[in-house]
């Protein structure tokens, strides 16, 4: 019981399962006995209508007491535990974590925080006047061992079924991630972009702003867990994520990013190279593809 209150999503459908059976019962208990009352034995009506008063006064009770067991609970209480998020509860969580002033991402390649996260900063930041800082911590694009491995667990999984990841698309969608990170600055200058790029990869991905952190997995169909600020969780995935930016190879911020009008093939290989980034796999038509990939900005998960 404990565990359907604590999630949102699954919260809503049991208060509605309840109320519609409560329903349903009081509409057989009040309205539809009485009528066929007539046509049975008077034993059976009133072991019936006991059966029904039983049932209904039993689960309203368990309800009642339930919520309120939850309601009253201490946040301090609550907060003290990782939360499984259901996946239709995940775009809810995300969506609520960029409302914020900082945020931090750790992952693969980043697509999702390249269509979502980061516009979405950077437009806070021009409307509000304030800065907004994001730090992103991705795969070295330069790593090939790392690179090839990522490759191979890519198309391992339940998502790779449906399109097949090489060492060119790896390095190019992270490559489109730092162009996009970049140009964004350079769009919006009160948005600070932080860039770390680490020599290995994890299953799993992690967002985490000023309240709250949701750590989820490629596919879309699995769950997800969540923790809110002011939590041991929280604090501790919080210095694990500047530990790891500590460890990697921090891009520099005094190169200039492209205006996403002037986005171009040549333009972003003179830019990926002014980072010191090897390019030697990737041909005029890879970077031309960086630049397609940076202008769509193409949501991959449909949160």
């Amino acid at each position: 019981m404990e565990q359907i209150l604590l999630s949102k999503y699954a919260r809503k459908i049991f208060f509605f399962i309840s109320g519609v059976l409560f329903i349903l019962i009081l509409f057989i208990r009040l309205l539809l006995v009485p009528k066929v009352s007539i046509y049975l034995n008077q034993e059976l009506i009133i072991i019936f209508n006991t059966i029904l008063d039983a049932i209904l006064s039993t689960g309203v009770s368990t309800v009642i007491i339930a919520s309120l067991a939850f309601w009253l609970t201490p946040r301090v209480v609550k907060k003290s535990q990782m939360d499984i998020i259901n996946p239709k509860e995940i775009k809810d969580y995300l969506e609520k974590a960029r409302d914020t002033d900082e945020y931090w991402f750790a992952g693969g390649t980043g697509r999702f925080t390249r269509s979502k996260t980061i516009p979405k900063l950077a437009t806070d930041a021009r409307f509000s006047n304030f800065s907004k800082k994001i730090v992103l911590i991705l795969i070295n694009p330069d790593n090939d061992g790392v690179c090839s491995s990522y490759v191979k667990y890519r198309n391992r999984i339940r998502s790779g079924n449906k399109k097949t990841w090489d060492h060119k698309k790896i390095k190019k969608e992270i490559l489109a991630t730092i162009v996009s990170a970049y140009s964004w600055k350079k769009e919006q200058p009160l948005l600070e972009v932080t860039i770390g790029l680490i020599d290995h990869y994890s299953m799993f991905r992690i967002d985490l702003s000023t309240n709250l952190v949701v750590i989820t997995k490629e596919d879309t169909s699995e769950p997800a867990l969540m923790c809110e600020k002011e939590t041991f969780f929280f604090k501790s995935y919080l210095e694990d994520l500047r530990l790891s930016l500590s460890q990697s190879n921090i891009l520099t911020k005094d190169i200039e990013g492209i205006l996403f009008n002037e986005l171009n093939g040549a333009k972003i290989r003179e830019f990926i190279t002014s980072l010191g980034l090897n390019i030697s796999l990737l041909d005029d038509d890879d970077f031309n593809d960086i630049a397609e990939l940076v202008k769509k900005g193409e949501n991959p998960y449909g949160y």
